[in-house]
Parts: C-alpha cells; structure tokens; sequence
C-alpha cells in the first residue's frame, strides 16, 4: 500500500479541503484493488463522525459528468491536411473520440462499484454473507449477489441475484419489504421468511420454507403476482409463466448449503446440468438412453469428482474425466 495516502489525507478529501496534490496521490492509490475497500472503510467512519455533513454520492457523480461534458472542448481533434491514408487522415479525431470512450466507461464501472457491494463465487464454493440489516444469505456457487454500499436497512433492502441463493431475511420494526431481485423477469418480495432462490440460464424458481412471500413477474408484457406459502415450489418456464406445487421437504432444496445433494426420481440428465452449474464440469453421454436413467438419494459432496464417483457406484456405470469435461457410459 502507499504509504503516502493515510486516513488524515483521505479525511481532508470527504471534506472538501483536499489540495489538488492530495487529490493526485489518492487518484493513483485507488488503482491498487485492495485500497479500495479501506478507501470505503474510512469513508465511512468520516461518515459517522461529520453525520451532519453527510456526503450526497449521486450529486458527486453528476457533477463529475457535467465536467466531463464540459471538459469535451479540449477532445476536439485538431484537423491535419489530408493523405491517401485514412488512419492519418482521421488519427487525432480518432484518438479523440477513443479518449471520450473510455472516460465514459470508466464511469460507469466506477458507479457501479461505488453504489454496490459485488459478492461472487467461483465453481464448487459457497459463501455465507450477513448483510446490514441482520438477513443472512447463502450464496451457491457460480453465483453472484449484489447489494446496495450505501442505506442499506434504511433506504432500501434490495439486492441483485444471478445465480442460486438461501435467504434467511430479518424482519424489521418499520415492516419494510427486502426485494430479491432477478434477471429471469421475476423478483422476490418478503418481510420476514426463510426461501431459496434459483435464477440460472435454463430454469427459474422458488422454494419458500418459512414465512410468506409474494413474487413479482411478468408474462410478455403482462404484470402478474402470486402469494406464496410455506411448502410451495413455483417454477418459471421460459416465457415467464409460473406453475405452483406444495412439495412435502422444502428444505432439501437448499441442502447445498450443506454440500448435500437430494435427488428423487431425477433423470441423470438434470443431475448433469447441476454439475455443470455448481463445478463447471460439462457431462455427455455416450448413449441418449443413459441420460434418461432416474437417480435418488442424499448424497455429501465437496466436490465435482466425489458427487460423480457416487452417481458411477450406484447407477452401476462408467464415467471417463478430461480436464472439465466427463463422459457417462455402460
């Protein structure tokens, strides 16, 4: 870390006293990924220091873009006489515009990252989050969760999942709604419950084990709401319709908190879909007919190889692995 910027300087900056040297030091410290979480944690202890100055984000950013805009005047290419070549033709006016490209990029990834709090995992790890306003949340692997940096518990409780999550929500006080929102054209809308959430490329639901929950979706262009209750699986099929079952064990389906897998009746078609999803191993099958065979059971496993060694023993059939990619066969 450089010890050039310390909390002293960076106070200076939150409050508006930062000299334009300062301000360069800070600008080059926070290239380095890991100064950017203390940049936050220090932003928030000055934060509660000067409560009555608290800083307006969203006002700083609009202000940085309008001097962007207006700080376009000095982009304006410099035309040279023109050649045969059109790359030396238009070189500085290209630059021009490559410069304005990039500084717009660059402030919508620092936005991004400024506003939201980004929570991802890798194949075969699963994560246990505690948000701020006491939720907890399990985070499956090849997931991704992300959650407001910024008034979280008191000016919103929603959060962005792609990916499979267990929620255990706090209920608060003032009742306010925690939002689980989706890109599969649905989101979660609950006070107090326990649920699962699965949001992945091929298939959507929702297993709700405690509480109540209502579902937000839509159907074409169509709003809809459905009311859940403990016990229901709704599923989503690929125009966004919903269909609702009572299942007898909720809670098996988010047993991968446990790195426990239950299967009932389930071709090994799906079984090889949620391999692939949890440790990125792709599985083919040397015969359509295999894919087709059901599988049942509890099964423990930390990882892609122990799940396939138990599924080869009591299915009775061979697998051959290749880096990420298997191969069932009799």
């Amino acid at each position: 870390m450089d010890k050039s910027v310390n909390k002293n300087i960076l106070f200076e900056l939150f409050s508006g006293r930062a000299t334009p040297l300062q301000k360069k030091l800070i600008e080059q410290w926070l290239l380095e990924p890991e100064n950017r979480e203390l940049y936050y944690e220090w932003l928030d202890e000055w934060e509660n220091q000067f409560i009555q100055i608290l800083p307006n984000t969203e006002d700083a950013l609009q202000k940085s873009l309008q001097k962007i805009a207006q700080n376009e005047a000095y982009l304006t290419p410099i035309f040279v006489e023109p050649t045969p070549n059109f790359f030396q033709q238009n070189f500085r006016w290209l630059a021009a515009a490559a410069v304005v490209l990039l500084v717009s990029f660059g402030v919508f990834i620092t936005r991004d990252y400024i506003f939201y709090k980004n929570y991802q995992t890798a194949f075969g790890e699963i994560q246990k989050i505690q948000l701020p306003d006491g939720s907890q949340v399990s985070l499956n692997a090849n997931s991704a969760l992300k959650v407001a940096r910024f008034g979280f518990g008191t000016k919103t409780r929603e959060v962005f999942l792609t990916g499979e999550a267990s929620f255990s929500v706090k209920h608060t006080i003032d009742n306010q709604r925690f939002i689980v929102k989706t890109d599969k054209n649905f989101e979660v809308e609950v006070l107090g419950t326990e649920f699962n959430v699965y949001a992945r490329q091929k298939e959507a639901k929702v297993v709700l084990n405690k509480g109540k929950v209502k579902l937000n979706y839509t159907v074409g262009k169509k709003a809809k709401q459905l009311t859940m209750k403990p016990g229901d699986l709704v599923t989503f099929n690929r125009i966004g319709q919903a269909k609702v079952q009572q299942i007898e064990q909720p809670q098996n389906y988010s047993a991968w908190q446990e790195h426990r897998f239950v299967f009932e009746q389930t071709p090994l078609k799906e079984v090889a879909t949620m391999i692939q999803e949890n440790f990125g191993v792709k599985i083919e099958f040397r015969d359509e007919a295999l894919s087709q065979r059901t599988i049942s059971g509890a099964f423990h496993a930390e990882n892609a190889d122990e799940l396939l060694q138990v599924i080869s023993e009591l299915l009775e059939i061979n697998f051959n692995r290749q880096d990420n990619n298997v191969t069932f066969f009799e």
